[in-house]
């Protein structure tokens, strides 16, 4: 065999080792600024409450409500979102789905509130209720609740 073609076919793994081990890094770098590697959302707390305090800031947090209350409030803290990330808040009355929001955050790290109320301003019946707040791919939080008769 011709020393010359030993030589250069010795090579080619080689070579194309490298090549391989150079677009590897290239998307390694591209996700992680691109946040696909790096930080995940995250929803870093979630409470039902009755009202917000002054500062935004969840008040009378409980899972379970006297008859009477004509609203309640999702109150949640997320991190780590990118930019134009979307999420659905979703309130359901026993099984049946009552109210669905669309989200678009604007923020890396923030607070949202939403209210849950009835359009008449009636208080909302007794029974149990369940919010959830989703990505397009998954649940990532999810609260039960349940307004209850005072005895």
């Amino acid at each position: 065999m011709d020393q010359n073609y030993q030589d250069s076919s010795g090579k080619r793994p080689l070579i194309l080792l490298g090549v391989a081990v150079i677009i590897l890094v290239a998307l390694i770098v591209v996700s992680l600024k691109s946040g696909l590697l790096g930080s995940t959302f995250r929803i870093d707390k979630a409470v039902v409450c009755v009202e917000l305090d002054r500062n935004r800031l969840p008040h009378k947090v409980m899972n379970t409500i006297q008859y009477g209350t004509r609203q309640v409030c999702l109150w949640f803290q997320y991190s780590s979102a990118s930019e134009g990330n979307h999420l659905e808040v979703s309130w359901y009355y026993g099984k049946d789905l009552v109210l669905s929001e669309p989200l678009k955050l604007m923020t890396k790290d923030g607070v949202r509130a939403f209210y849950l109320l009835r359009e008449e301003g009636t208080p909302l019946p007794v029974g149990k209720y369940r919010v959830t707040i989703s990505s397009p791919t998954k649940r990532l939080s999810e609260l039960d609740f349940e307004i209850i008769r005072k005895n």
